[in-house]
């Protein structure tokens, strides 16, 4: 279950698997029409900021794991 704390922490499980799959924070961007700095602004959740939906679910696809893995705790 997501808390409103958990809410405000890093996606540190998609960070692993960003690294595990062999991808940069900048190459997922790219796939996702987005520049690097906002991708990680939203992976950090700096300043309120997260995925859309639609976004998660791209990436997702992208590293062919289910959303679930990409919260650490």
């Amino acid at each position: 279950m997501t808390t409103v704390e958990n809410a405000t922490k890093p996606y540190l499980g998609l960070k692993m698997l960003i690294e595990k799959h062999g991808y940069t924070q900048q190459q997922i961007a790219d796939k996702l029409s987005m520049n690097r700095s906002t991708f990680n602004n939203k992976l950090n959740r700096k300043s309120g900021r997260d995925f859309s939906l639609s976004e998660a679910n791209t990436i997702s696809i992208i590293l062919n794991e289910p959303l679930s893995n990409f919260f650490y705790s």
